[in-house]
């Protein structure tokens, strides 16, 4: 899916990521101390309201205080509601 804008429709906190049902490309460090996560295989230091934009494939841990914006993978056939 290519990045058109900046507006996503879905924010999770990273350790509840459905990977199933929605593309992520972005993460945002929250929280005073940002957070540590490992993503697509490498270990990634996200400091406090810094964001990332970067295709997440997967998680392998970490995560707290980690927060993954995107879109729902399949808006034609599934709902379109912003949760």
């Amino acid at each position: 899916m290519p990045r058109i804008s900046d507006i996503h429709s879905i924010i999770v906190p990273a350790q509840s990521a459905d990977l199933t049902n929605h593309v992520y490309s972005e993460i945002v460090g929250g929280g005073q101390t940002g957070c540590t996560i490992t993503v697509n295989g490498v270990y990634v230091e996200v400091a406090a309201s810094a964001n990332i934009p970067l295709w997440v494939k997967s998680i392998e841990s970490g995560g707290v205080g980690c927060w993954l914006l995107g879109e729902k993978k399949n808006v034609y056939l599934g709902s379109p509601t912003v949760y």
